[in-house]
Protein backbone atom coordinates (compact mmCIF):
# COMPACT_ATOMS: atom_id res chain seq x y z
CA UNK A 1 0.00 0.00 0.00
CA UNK A 2 1.32 3.35 0.72
CA UNK A 3 2.21 5.70 3.60
CA UNK A 4 0.32 8.45 2.91
CA UNK A 5 -3.06 6.89 3.82
CA UNK A 6 -4.84 4.60 6.70
CA UNK A 7 -4.97 0.71 5.43
CA UNK A 8 -8.84 -0.06 4.37
CA UNK A 9 -10.01 -3.49 3.61
CA UNK A 10 -13.53 -3.71 1.40
CA UNK A 11 -14.61 -7.50 1.11
CA UNK A 12 -10.64 -8.61 1.68
CA UNK A 13 -9.29 -6.21 -0.67
CA UNK A 14 -6.50 -3.77 0.29
CA UNK A 15 -7.49 -0.22 -0.89
CA UNK A 16 -7.22 3.45 -0.44
CA UNK A 17 -9.29 5.26 1.91
CA UNK A 18 -11.96 7.24 0.23
CA UNK A 19 -10.69 10.72 -1.05
CA UNK A 20 -7.32 9.98 -1.06
CA UNK A 21 -6.00 11.97 -4.21
CA UNK A 22 -3.04 9.56 -5.58
CA UNK A 23 -5.26 6.42 -5.81
CA UNK A 24 -5.28 6.43 -9.27
CA UNK A 25 -2.04 5.21 -8.85
CA UNK A 26 -2.84 1.94 -8.98
CA UNK A 27 -5.72 2.19 -11.80
CA UNK A 28 -4.84 0.29 -15.25
CA UNK A 29 -6.86 2.60 -17.54
CA UNK A 30 -7.85 2.31 -21.20
CA UNK A 31 -6.57 4.90 -23.51
CA UNK A 32 -9.37 6.61 -24.77
CA UNK A 33 -7.66 6.99 -28.60
CA UNK A 34 -5.75 3.60 -29.32
CA UNK A 35 -7.36 1.84 -25.92
CA UNK A 36 -3.94 0.43 -24.52
CA UNK A 37 -3.88 -0.24 -21.31
CA UNK A 38 -1.93 2.60 -19.46
CA UNK A 39 -0.85 3.00 -15.42
CA UNK A 40 -1.50 7.12 -15.73
CA UNK A 41 1.11 9.42 -13.93
CA UNK A 42 -1.62 12.45 -13.88
CA UNK A 43 -4.91 11.89 -11.37
CA UNK A 44 -7.41 13.01 -15.15
CA UNK A 45 -5.13 11.22 -17.44
CA UNK A 46 -7.32 9.68 -20.11
CA UNK A 47 -4.78 8.70 -22.75
CA UNK A 48 -1.27 6.61 -22.71
CA UNK A 49 1.13 8.89 -24.16
CA UNK A 50 1.55 12.64 -25.30
CA UNK A 51 0.89 11.25 -29.28
CA UNK A 52 -2.78 9.90 -28.01
CA UNK A 53 -3.99 12.82 -26.33
CA UNK A 54 -3.54 15.18 -29.41
CA UNK A 55 -4.91 13.09 -31.78
CA UNK A 56 -7.95 12.75 -29.19
CA UNK A 57 -8.51 16.07 -28.05
CA UNK A 58 -7.64 17.24 -31.79
CA UNK A 59 -5.32 19.54 -30.17
CA UNK A 60 -2.62 21.49 -32.48
CA UNK A 61 1.22 20.83 -31.46
CA UNK A 62 4.12 21.31 -33.61
CA UNK A 63 6.74 18.87 -31.86
CA UNK A 64 8.71 16.21 -33.76
CA UNK A 65 7.19 12.95 -31.64
CA UNK A 66 3.26 13.98 -33.36
CA UNK A 67 5.11 15.59 -37.02
CA UNK A 68 7.98 13.71 -37.60
CA UNK A 69 9.83 15.00 -40.21
CA UNK A 70 8.74 14.48 -44.13
CA UNK A 71 11.32 12.22 -45.84
CA UNK A 72 12.46 13.77 -49.22
CA UNK A 73 11.61 11.73 -52.12
CA UNK A 74 14.02 13.93 -54.33
CA UNK A 75 17.35 12.52 -53.27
Amino acid sequence: MCDSCEVVRINGVLCHEAGYPEAYKDEVRGCKWCSQKFKPIQPHQTCCSHTCTVAYYNLPCGCEECNPPQEDDNE
